[in-house]
């Protein structure tokens, strides 16, 4: 009988269970996630903050997290089990997405949606079967790298 930790041999892994997420993609969201709560009180509570600053802090920082985690945790693995060339779609066009979202970047949501795009574009490159899209997997995790990048830097600067 297995414990919670260790699944039962031969047990199935089902696509955005915990289980299936790589390793990789928890560290992908926890140095996302780091730069996140990093930028965000800087970009927050500089130039005399009131209580709506504050809140606003809060309630943007919990949102993104929440999506990061359900990108990362559900939404990723099922991409990555779908056929490699729609997978290598999605990688390019949440890279876009985050891209995009970076005009808004004090709301933290393209570090979640460029999270999501790095974690499935580097697993889309590496596997064999990502043959013709693994262009569009590279550059989804270069779009989203950028995307979360440049939101730092700009939280940062204010």
């Amino acid at each position: 009988m297995g414990t919670a930790a260790t699944p039962e041999p031969g047990a199935a892994r089902t696509p955005g269970s915990a289980a299936s997420v790589a390793p990789r993609d928890r560290n992908i969201a926890a140095a996302c996630a780091l730069l996140l709560l990093i930028s965000m009180p800087v970009g927050y509570l500089t130039d005399d903050p009131g209580t709506g600053d504050v809140i606003g802090l809060i309630v943007m920082v919990a949102v993104s997290l929440a999506l990061m985690a359900w990108l990362i945790l559900r939404f990723v693995p099922a991409q990555r089990a779908a056929a490699a060339p729609r997978a290598s779609r999605t990688a390019l066009v949440l890279g876009v997405v985050a891209v995009i979202l970076g005009v808004v970047f004090w709301t933290g949501l393209p570090f979640a949606v460029g999270a999501a795009a790095i974690a499935l574009g580097l697993s889309l490159r590496e596997t064999s079967d990502a043959a013709g899209g693994s262009g569009k997997a590279t550059a989804g995790a270069a779009l989203g790298a950028f995307a979360v990048l440049a939101s730092f830097v700009l939280l940062l600067v204010g």
